[in-house]
């Protein structure tokens, strides 16, 4: 386990191929490798909700499915602070999903990151049958939302 502390965070993915996409997401220097599924969810699309979520200080998840296992990124604000938690759940059941790494930092320590992947995910305009389309439209207005003090 990290030490709860502000950690530097980043997350990157690999080009998504057949409704498979494989993401890094590195806490200080700890670095958790998922490849998820687009089925049943689009995880992708699920963060940027996740992080409007946060931004408005409601705790949020995401779950990265893995076919049968899965991860849940957690975010859970806490006044001007944001806790990140990344949990893996056998057979993706929440009820016995045990921590893996964990960071707390300022909202836009914490969230920016993930809206960053966001927007270059976007950027890159994937496709069927590697990835399905998804309404990215609100991700100017969930980047103010972070930002905001």
């Amino acid at each position: 386990m990290t030490e709860l502390s502000t950690l530097p965070l980043d997350m990157r993915n690999h080009p998504p191929k057949h409704g498979w996409i494989g993401v890094s997401v590195t806490i200080g220097a700890q670095v958790v490798e998922i490849d998820a599924s687009d089925v049943p969810n689009n995880p992708v699309a699920d963060l940027l909700d996740a992080l409007d979520l946060a931004a408005h200080g409601l705790p949020s998840r995401v779950w990265w499915h893995l076919e049968p296992d899965g991860y849940f990124m957690c975010f859970t604000p806490a006044g001007d602070q944001v806790h990140f938690r990344i949990d893996f759940a056998p057979d993706s059941d929440a009820a016995r999903a045990y921590m893996v790494v964990q960071t707390v930092g300022s909202r836009a320590h914490v969230l920016l990151p993930f809206w960053r992947f966001v927007r270059n995910f976007h950027a890159c305009a994937y496709t069927e049958p590697h990835w399905p389309r998804a309404d990215f439209s609100r991700i100017d207005v969930v980047e103010a939302r972070i930002k905001q003090a």
